[in-house]
């Protein structure tokens, strides 16, 4: 019971620790809610995508092609059903991961990576981009992940920055 109530006070206390205007939690919001963060696009679906990979890139993180998911596509392909622009893109901070992934305990988080962005067209025809609080990931295993999430945060941030 005491894990459960701190995870959920964690996750209250992380809501809103990402800076980005328009990205901000409310409290209230479910706890699946608060672990991703959904931000609308100012810019075009394919631009968005560019400005992503820029910025990550300028950040030095690596986006091989080989990563990039065009979900749309995919899933059109094997159901016959168009569920709109859709893509992941995933990434990875190379040391980073090598910081968690020498730990047996943490071996575990191979799952959640690489990195994933996601970038979609909603119904009322926005784009919109998607990641995982990593500030929330860091506050729910502790130790070295929440200090290289502390550290990954920011550069997130400014990968979905798309104003500059």
């Amino acid at each position: 019971m005491k894990i459960i109530v701190a995870f959920i006070i964690g996750a209250i206390v992380g809501v809103g620790s990402l800076q980005i205007p328009a990205v901000q939690q409310k409290i209230g919001q479910s706890l699946g809610s608060q672990m991703l963060i959904e931000v609308e696009s100012p810019l075009g679906f394919d631009e968005t995508l560019e400005k992503i990979e820029e910025n990550a890139r300028y950040e030095g993180w690596k986006v091989p092609n080989k990563w990039k998911v065009n979900f749309q596509k995919n899933l059109m392909k094997t159901t016959g059903k168009d569920i709109g622009k859709n893509q992941v893109l995933k990434m990875c901070e190379p040391e980073a991961a090598v910081k968690i992934l020498v730990n047996d305990e943490l071996k575990k988080l191979t799952t959640m990576m690489p990195c994933t962005i996601a970038v979609y067209e909603k119904s009322d025809g926005k784009t919109y981009i998607s990641v995982m609080n990593m500030e929330m990931l860091g506050m729910i295993y502790g130790g070295v992940v929440t200090d290289i999430a502390a550290e990954l945060a920011p550069q997130m941030e400014a990968m979905v920055n798309l104003s500059k």
